[in-house]
């Protein structure tokens, strides 16, 4: 006999946006059931151990500043750690460190002047994060859009500063080597880096999604739990049946494919070597090779949560952008932690290398917000309807709680 149980609200996905979505509508009053085939929470936001390391699954960060992050009030009490406002690039030709002059004036004026970017370039890249700041991201969206590195060049600076500087940095954050993100996007990201400075959890970016759960009274969740199918107000499990005034398919956009038929999604893919280093100091900012660019960066998380490592080595996160690492990468990517820490190779040891599919929606040109939207009765959310982010993946969760309760099937 199959079991059927009756919700006000089903949501198919307990990652972010699902959480997020969860979240409103039980504060709502609403009683809602998050499913997920998974066996916790949080969708791509999941932390383990190894061997006494706090691994995340991809090299993921978690930026304070996000306006639906800050409205969930999740953050209350949450144990965030940020990281230094600065970026230090070397292992190559180039060696300077970006810092925010609001920091660390002297540090920023002396980096500057060893860095290829010329007086002129500096006051446009200046120029460009203070417009992304004091612009709204409602009148970000109504500008003209094209690629990353075309809004770049045409703010002012030179395809010199960004191959040498802003890509370095920017392919990390989009998974994008060539930049083809859209500008609209890149924007409201420096926006948010102008606000914030990004940190981790000494429990792993897991944390923020139990963060969720904690802050969610009244909100069942059933995990270990496949979707067969969703029409209209049911979902078919392989636990059972659920029949609810409201479904919301809220996990990831291929999943949602093949559910409900929505757009294909297209990813990007991450490979993340989890590194053991001795006990390093002063560690507390990114860090870019110049020399060898397989690396989009590298982390030492443990400079901020001790917590995530043994008492007497460091973890250090190097990811790269795409999928399959083989020896040969691994090898390079070894050599290259050595030289941006400064160690011997021999002091760098592997502790695991996570590799994630679909670690981003890509973000093309004209950037297209697709949330608050539903096929057949039902709504559907996700970051690939927003930006792939954490704001997006919130936002979009956040727009269809909202449509959930203002209507009915």
């Amino acid at each position: 006999m199959v079991k059927t149980s009756q919700f006000d609200v089903v949501i198919v996905g307990a990652g972010l946006a699902g959480l997020r979505c969860a979240q409103i509508l039980a504060d709502a009053g609403r009683e809602v059931l998050l499913i997920d085939r998974n066996p916790f929470v949080g969708g791509r936001l999941h932390s383990f151990s190894v061997d006494e390391f706090v691994i995340d699954e991809g090299f993921q960060l978690i930026n304070p500043s996000y306006p639906e992050l800050r409205k969930s009030g999740v953050l209350d009490g949450f144990d965030l750690r940020t990281f230094d406002p600065a970026i230090k690039f070397s292992g190559g030709e180039l060696n300077f460190t970006l810092a925010d002059p609001r920091r660390f004036p002297l540090q920023s004026l002396t980096g500057f002047s060893r860095s290829p970017l010329s007086v002129r370039e500096g006051i446009s890249l200046a120029w460009i994060i203070a417009r992304a700041r004091l612009t709204s991201a409602r009148s970000l969206m109504t500008q003209p859009d094209f690629t990353t590195r075309e809004g770049l060049l045409r703010s002012g600076l030179s395809a010199a500063a960004v191959d040498n500087v802003l890509q370095p940095f920017l392919r990390g954050t989009f998974l994008d080597d060539n930049l083809d993100t859209s500008w609209r996007y890149a924007q409201m990201v420096l926006k948010s880096f102008s606000k914030a400075n990004p940190g981790t959890h000494p429990q792993g970016i897991g944390a923020l999604a139990k963060a969720f759960i904690q802050n969610s009274k009244g909100v069942t969740v059933q995990l270990n739990t496949a979707v067969k199918r969703v029409e209209g107000t049911k979902v078919e499990t392989d636990q059972g049946k659920f029949v609810a005034e409201r479904v919301v398919v809220a996990c990831d956009g291929t999943s949602a494919q093949e559910l409900l038929g929505t757009p294909a999604v297209q990813w990007r893919p991450q490979t993340t070597w989890w590194w053991s280093l001795p006990k390093l100091t002063n560690s507390g900012a990114l860090r870019i090779d110049t020399g060898d660019r397989l690396l989009s960066s590298a982390l030492d998380l443990s400079s901020r949560a001790p917590e995530r490592s043994p008492a007497h080595r460091s973890l250090v996160a190097a990811p790269m952008n795409g999928e399959h690492p083989n020896t040969e990468l691994q090898i390079r990517a070894h050599h290259s932690v050595a030289r941006l820490y400064n160690v011997q190779s021999s002091e760098v040891e592997l502790i695991t290398t996570t590799v994630v599919k679909q670690a981003l929606p890509t973000t093309g040109a004209p950037l297209i917000i697709r949330s608050g939207r539903q096929i057949n009765g039902v709504l559907y959310a996700g970051d690939y309807l927003e930006t792939p982010s954490i704001q997006g993946a919130l936002a979009s969760g956040a727009k269809a709680a909202r449509l959930a309760l203002r209507t009915r099937n």
